[in-house]
């Protein structure tokens, strides 16, 4: 949906996505934050989730103010019953930020890399194990705290 400019939603293209949801396919907002995207559009659209760009979750760890901004992103999509995806999650500690932040659905090579249908289904029936170059999971106990 990046590619539809969604503040001006004509009446034709609500009808479709209505239709849409009806048959049971869900609207995602790809890239938020750095797309076409503003809060108008989800507002006109009511997508099932909205993904976070990764260029705004990817220095949450080091910056107070990129912390925030992703919060406040969760925030306004769970004020309108929206799931919030982060992209570009690389590190656990990016994971426990994100779940402290309140973020409901994480994606990124700290989980496991892009693989095809075959070998994800592999992977479930064999036990998931982590992606080969991801950093090893924090301690059990231990918690990260998004930088204020």
């Amino acid at each position: 949906m990046e590619s539809i400019f969604l503040d001006d939603l004509e009446d034709e293209i609500a009808a479709t996505i209505a239709a849409l949801n009806t048959l049971g396919i869900e609207i995602e907002i790809d890239d938020f934050g750095t797309g076409h995207a503003s809060i108008i559009g989800l507002l006109n659209l009511n997508p099932a989730r909205l993904k976070i760009d990764r260029a705004l979750v990817g220095p949450i760890n080091e910056s107070a103010k990129q912390a925030k901004l992703v919060r406040a992103i969760i925030d306004i999509g769970h004020s309108l019953n929206i799931k919030v995806v982060a992209e570009g999650v690389e590190t656990w500690e990016h994971a426990a930020i994100l779940r402290e932040l309140g973020c409901d659905i994480l994606q990124g090579y700290a989980l496991a890399k892009p693989m095809s249908r075959l070998d994800f289904e592999q992977r479930i029936k064999s036990g998931w194990k982590l992606s080969p170059n991801a950093d090893a999971p924090p301690e059990k106990g231990r918690r990260y705290k998004a930088v204020k």
